[in-house]
């Protein structure tokens, strides 16, 4: 505000509107000098106390020998950027190949091909497989790991009964056709695009329109088996991708135009989503790791500086168009009515302000209350209650408080410091309109942060903040301030209007009420992207300064990808370019990334286990030879997400048991080579799908709009629920939901106390549980045989039934169902 800048010698000689900051040899008579040692009459920085003593020290001796400001370099050009042979033989750069399975020892064991290349490990290991899963605990885990919901006790049934060879690939079949196959998996990948219903906005709640058909896509996208080519490529540039039905690619967009927007997240979110690679890390230098330069990072950036948020319309010309003409109708009205009480609002502060002198007496109690606003006195007095102040002309008036003094000389202060107000109010206008001029009457304007704007000084502005600005009340309970003494807003201003003014805005607001009504339902859109009209490279940001420009970075791909230079891009954008490079087959990372992420998700272990980073400072796959095989058979059988997930599931890997083996902990007790399932704990969205389907309470049918999770009457699938960027549901962070506001590599599942204070607590848990005991019929025996079969795919043992019989003998039936839906055989995935 002061105008000074401190980012060059020039800067600093010159100084703001007090004068040069330093004189250089001479740090007495230096201004910075003077205020961080506090002997400034008015400059005193930092305000809460002065710097240490070696450091005014240092400031001192620097501007004592001429305050030396090394030479501008930054901008100047170093040795191109050359990724080494070495760095291109690292295993994820390799092209994918697809390994023979190799020879084992007992050749009973294996079900598939791939199983050969787990066998082969753990008999190089000398470890052995635990036996297999009971068909039970196989449904179970087959039901849930594809669609998020258990087996009803009917399915376990049919599949304890089908000794067919192929019985369990049946159930498989079965399961990935089912619609929430494409709920459980659509949700694992909107963990990847940071879906979220609403735009990130730290002060207030800013939903999206329609940004569940993106999520509705990918639910969608998923159960009909889209080619993971195609389903990636969408989602960077299916405003690109011929289709006669928009509702075929675009709303894939939505991966993009629903972003948090930070200025790398689209680059990083793109490249550990789809490529497993740090990307963003190279925004500021080259990236200290991998082969990847600063370059590579603006060349990707500008892909998506040349692009737009865009809206696609789901209804016809003349619908967007009534609609459109009444909405602007309605807002022009609305604006008329805002501009209205902003000048009644100022008017009514100049008018008050001209008092200043006759309320500050009267809240010393040496005026005439009678014939002032009683809110604004009241305001004073609050004010003047505490002396210190950020500002210093009330300075006098404190001092004479503090000794006494007479009427007469609180008259002539009150009398000046009115005149004073009065002065500030008229030099706070002069400030505004030439701000106004300076941004060419566009306070909107995109390059705002470079305008050269004026102010009041800082002691002006805290003393004009606080008699005539607005609070800032943060409804996320950040900070929050009064309103300035003489601020009245909408909600205030109406008191101080003659009768004429009161009637204009009562008719005012009557046809604002009317041309609302007036205004159809919105039409569906979509949010979308499209190229900008000047598509354009992007400078590289020296140090990630952008105002600290460097050479442009081409619009291309990244290096380490590309067979020698990378091809600029040169469809519009770029973006689909882009996305055809990152679906191109031969790309060794795509076809891996994904294939790793699917693995990750049945096993609870990837085989590279650093799912978005497959750099250097990622985990080395465990079995490089078994993830390319799969990536290669992954694009060999048509990039079919249903075809890996039934090549996996069919292994005998997939299908062991869970059970330790002494010898094998001693040697691999990560069970990094797979040989026992990994029992875990359901992710929260299963946890909470599982609960409302055995106690018959699930609303299976697909939602548009999200609902809110906290909606007792919400009886849809979580997928389904409203997921917020500014505050995520807290049972869900309970459960290790992920942060929206960034790509999410893998879910961190934790074991707290919280957690099962939530099943004792919950009011949700409540309800489902009183549901799933109205279910239950006959005889306590009966009941308590039901329950277990509903919720384990069991019966219970003897004991286990004489303990319930007698904990119903003494409690409710909701209660012992409480009990058992909080059992670790129910929450985990064994």
């Amino acid at each position: 505000m002061g105008g000074l800048r401190l980012d060059s010698r020039e800067a600093i000689l010159a100084g703001g509107k007090t004068g040069p900051a330093i004189i250089a040899g001479d740090p007495e008579k230096s201004l910075l000098i003077q205020a961080v040692t506090h002997k400034h009459e008015r400059l005193k920085m930092p305000p809460a106390g002065e710097l240490k003593p070696e450091e005014i020290s240092a400031l001192s001796a620097w501007i004592k020998e001429g305050a030396y400001w090394p030479p501008e370099t930054a901008k100047e050009a170093g040795p191109a950027y050359v990724i080494t042979p070495e760095q291109r033989a690292f295993w994820s750069f390799q092209p994918v190949r697809e390994p023979a399975p190799p020879a084992v020892k007992d050749r009973t064991w294996a079900r598939t091909p791939a199983d050969h290349f787990i066998l082969a490990k753990l008999e190089s290991q000398g470890l052995k497989a635990a036996p297999p899963a009971s068909r039970r605990t196989l449904i179970r885990r087959a039901s849930l790991d594809l669609t998020g919901l258990p087996p009803t006790p009917g399915e376990i049934d049919a599949f304890e009964a089908d000794r067919s060879p192929d019985a369990f690939a049946k159930v498989v079949d079965r399961l990935l056709a089912s619609p929430g196959y494409g709920e459980c998996w659509g949700r694992h990948w909107l963990d990847v695009a940071r879906y979220a219903d609403d735009k990130l906005n730290s002060t207030q709640d800013e939903p999206y329109a329609n940004a569940f058909r993106y999520r509705n896509w990918v639910i969608g996208a998923i159960n009909g088996d889209m080619p993971y080519d195609v389903f990636l490529k969408a989602q960077i540039a299916g405003d690109q991708m011929p289709a006669s039905d928009p509702l075929k690619y675009l709303p894939a967009l939505g991966f993009f135009a629903l972003s948090p927007e930070f200025q790398d997240e689209r680059v990083d979110a793109l490249s550990r989503g789809f490529l497993g690679l740090t990307v963003a890390c190279a925004q500021c230098h080259d990236h200290k790791f991998d082969p990847i330069p600063t370059k590579d990072y603006y060349a990707l950036q500008g892909v998506f500086a040349s692009s737009e948020l865009d809206e696609k319309p789901l209804a016809g010309p003349k619908v967007v168009e009534l609609y459109s003409e009444r909405k602007k109708a309605a807002d022009r009205q609305e604006e008329r009515i805002k501009r209205f009480y902003r000048q009644q609002t100022d008017l009514a502060a100049e008018m008050l302000a001209a008092q200043t002198g006759s309320y500050l007496l009267a809240a010393r109690g040496l005026g005439q209350p009678g014939r002032l606003d009683a809110e604004s006195l009241g305001r004073w007095k609050t004010y003047l209650s505490e002396p210190r102040k950020d500002h210093p002309y009330l300075k006098p008036w404190f001092e004479l408080a503090s000794r006494n003094a007479s009427r007469s000389e609180f008259e002539k202060e009150a009398a000046r410091l009115q005149s004073f107000v009065v002065d500030l109010v008229e030099e706070k206008r002069r400030v505004d309109h030439e701000n106004e001029i300076r941004l060419g009457l566009d306070p909107g304007r995109a390059d705002l942060a470079n305008a050269s704007l004026v102010s009041l000084p800082r002691d002006k502005y805290i003393f004009w903040r606080d008699l005539f600005a607005a609070g800032a009340k943060d409804s996320a309970g950040f900070f929050s301030t009064p309103d300035g003494i003489y601020y009245y807003g909408r909600a205030k201003i109406d008191r101080f209007l003659p009768a004429q003014a009161r009637e204009y805005l009562k008719d005012q607001k009557a046809e604002l009420d009317a041309l609302k009504k007036a205004i159809p339902e919105q039409y569906p859109f979509l949010h979308t992207l499209k190229d900008g009209a000047k598509p354009a490279d992007q400078p590289i940001a020296i140090r990630g300064d952008r105002n600290n420009k460097g050479e442009i970075a081409p619009r291309a791909f990244l290096s380490v990808l590309s067979d020698g230079a990378p091809k600029p891009f040169t469809h519009g954008s770029g973006r689909l370019d882009l996305a055809e490079a990152i679906a191109n087959p031969d790309n060794p990372l795509t076809a891996r990334v994904m294939v790793n992420r699917v693995w990750m998700i049945h096993f609870g272990r990837g085989i590279v286990n650093t799912p978005g980073n497959f750099g250097q400072l990622g985990e080395r796959p465990v079995h490089p030879e078994l993830l390319d095989y799969l990536a290669a058979r992954f694009v060999k059988n048509g990039w079919s997400l249903k075809k890996l997930h039934r090549e996996i599931m069919l292994t005998a890997a997939y299908q062991l048991g869970s059970q330790p083996i002494e010898r094998n902990l001693a040697i691999d007790p990560d069970d990094a080579l797979y040989w026992r399932f990994h029992r875990r704990r359901m992710d929260i969205e299963t946890i909470r799908d599982s609960m409302l389907f055995v106690a018959g309470t699930l609303d299976a049918t697909p939602a548009g709009k999200p609902v809110r999770l906290d909606d007792e009457k919400n009886h849809k699938r979580t997928v389904y629920g409203q997921i917020s960027r500014r505050k995520t549901e807290p049972f869900l962070s309970l459960f290790d939901f992920p942060n929206p506001n960034s790509t999410s590599e893998k879910r961190i599942a934790t074991n707290i106390p919280p957690q099962r204070l939530f099943f004792m607590n919950s009011r949700f848990v409540e309800q489902q549980a009183a549901a799933l005991a109205a279910r239950l019929a006959g005889e306590p025996a009966a009941r308590i045989t039901q329950a277990y079969r509903i919720l384990y795919g069991r019966k219970p043992d003897a004991a286990e039934l004489r303990l319930g019989q007698e904990f119903v003998q003494s409690s409710q039936w909701p209660q012992y169902m409480r009990v058992l839906l909080s059992s670790n055989e129910f929450l985990f995935l064994d």
